[in-house]
């Protein structure tokens, strides 16, 4: 039985560790990188606002931090979209996912999430191959 905070190796910096808790999101290795002004521009071209955008240095490993909004008409509510982005300047992995958005007694937001996710991962992995970079999707588990 795999634990819910099962490990995952995949485009972890060395020595490091994925923790995916919930199998709900897109996530891409790309070997290459697209630098973070590019990245947040995968929001807007979601039709997202961006409404917090950071970037940090940990040695050789730089992160970006995206956390945007999109309005659903499916949903009635605005939707969070966040994008995360690790990078060691060879290969980076960027994960792509949303939160929020839940309309009625139970939340549903109706499969606008998904949607968004694939939008804004669209958007990435159009940027990626525009610059010839190599690109796969990384499994839902994060397993390889």
């Amino acid at each position: 039985m795999q634990d819910a905070a099962s490990e995952s190796r995949r485009g972890a910096p060395e020595g490091g560790a994925v923790y995916a808790f919930e199998a709900i999101m897109r996530s891409l290795l790309i070997h290459g990188e697209i630098g973070p002004n590019e990245l947040g521009d995968s929001l807007p071209a979601a039709g997202a606002k961006v409404q917090t955008a950071v970037a940090y240095a940990f040695g050789t490993t730089r992160v970006c931090l995206f956390v945007g909004r999109k309005f659903t008409f499916r949903s009635n509510d605005y939707l969070g979209i966040i994008v995360l982005a690790a990078t060691d300047g060879t290969t980076q992995r960027i994960d792509v996912t949303y939160s929020g958005g839940g309309s009625g007694l139970i939340g549903m937001v109706w499969g606008a999430g998904q949607d968004i996710e694939n939008e804004v991962g669209n958007a990435i992995l159009s940027m990626a191959q525009q610059r010839g970079l190599q690109v796969e999707e990384v499994p839902p588990d994060g397993n390889v």
